[in-house]
């Protein structure tokens, strides 16, 4: 079968069923947002490894080096907090290309560390060589959690209430009006740079992204959540997978779906409603939570900004309830590698 007809999670799948033996080493199997392994009867290591490829997941044509390192760290990271984890130590490894200088790989680490001074998160090793075809960017990320505070995807029930943090769809904005000839081009060092604009900060968000790290720990020590993932794909494909690890479906309120003010109004400057940005954009690294009712008093102490999107369901799908109460069924949507070739 060709990648493109089985898909990136398709094919995750098949190396999960080939790799399914569970230890108490590592109770967890393939498939969560990092693994997690045991290290003390109370303790786990979390571990995780993204790659970024130059002409996939970044484009130097308006990808600073900085900014590149900083996005580095931060998506690993997120992966981290979404498991309700503190995040510890990191290692890289660069596939460096003809072209690129000494000066550009210290920005490139300038950025790295800026994410990692923030949230006290050591470099510890890694590896460097040289690349016949773009820049490749491998990050290993290691972090720690009491086993009774671990939050994995499969943990949700029917009747609880599904939350995300901050706002979705800007990451997703933000990259096309990066792309964007006459933004990308006319105005790339006036408002598309410009962190104070509507689509600057749409750019920004792209760019460097915040993984909500104090966030995934107060929701894991509260005890509130039953389950969390990190929006990387985008809202509705990263919902399915919570909901197919949990054998659930869901519902969201399209009035509850939080914008921002940014990507509000930025409207115009864009190609599709911006709704759509929200429900499949990606990119956003924000945390989609669920609690059951009886939580909610608990996870409003939290005081984190969290908005309640939803409601988790028996009935299997994902379904998208309009303003007048119709509900549409929702195909998850979002970024998979293999399938957009």
């Amino acid at each position: 079968m060709r990648l493109s007809e089985l898909g990136e999670f398709g094919l995750i799948e098949k190396i999960r069923r080939s790799f399914s033996v569970k230890s108490p080493r590592a109770p967890l199997s393939i498939g969560d947002d990092a693994a997690a392994l045991a290290v003390s009867p109370s303790s786990m290591l979390l571990a995780t490894t993204d790659m970024l490829v130059e002409g996939v997941h970044f484009d130097l044509s308006f990808t600073d080096f900085f900014s590149l390192g900083w996005k580095s760290a931060a998506v690993n990271l997120s992966d981290i907090a979404a498991m309700g984890g503190i995040p510890r130590f990191c290692l890289t490894a660069l596939a460096i290309p003809q072209g690129i200088g000494s000066e550009q790989i210290a920005d490139f680490y300038k950025g790295f560390g800026a994410v990692l001074r923030e949230h006290a998160v050591l470099l510890v090793g890694g590896d460097t060589c040289s690349s016949g075809k773009g820049f490749i960017i491998t990050v290993t990320a290691l972090g720690e959690t009491e086993k009774a505070l671990l939050l994995r995807r499969s943990g949700a029930r029917p009747g609880d209430r599904i939350f995300v943090t901050g706002t979705l769809g800007d990451s997703a904005a933000g990259l096309e009006l990066l792309r964007n000839a006459e933004w990308g081009m006319r105005n790339k060092k006036s408002e598309i740079r410009n962190p104070k604009s509507a689509i600057g900060r749409l750019a920004e968000r792209h760019l460097r992204p915040v993984p909500r790290v104090a966030e995934g720990l107060k929701i894991a020590r509260s005890g509130c959540a039953t389950s969390m993932i990190d929006v990387s794909d985008g809202l509705t494909l990263d919902l399915s997978h919570l909901c197919d690890e949990s054998g659930a479906g869901a519902q969201i309120f399209s009035g509850k779906i939080p914008l921002s003010n940014a990507l509000r109004g930025s409207a115009g400057a864009l190609t599709g409603p911006v709704l759509d940005y929200a429900l499949a954009g990606g990119e956003d690294y924000e945390l989609l939570f669920t609690a059951p009712p009886r939580k909610l008093k608990c996870l409003r102490g939290l005081k984190i900004q969290a908005t309640e999107i939803g409601i988790v369901t028996k009935a299997r799908g994902i379904a998208l309830v309009g303003a007048d109460g119709k509900k549409k069924p929702l195909t998850p949507q979002g970024y998979d590698h293999f399938r957009r070739r």
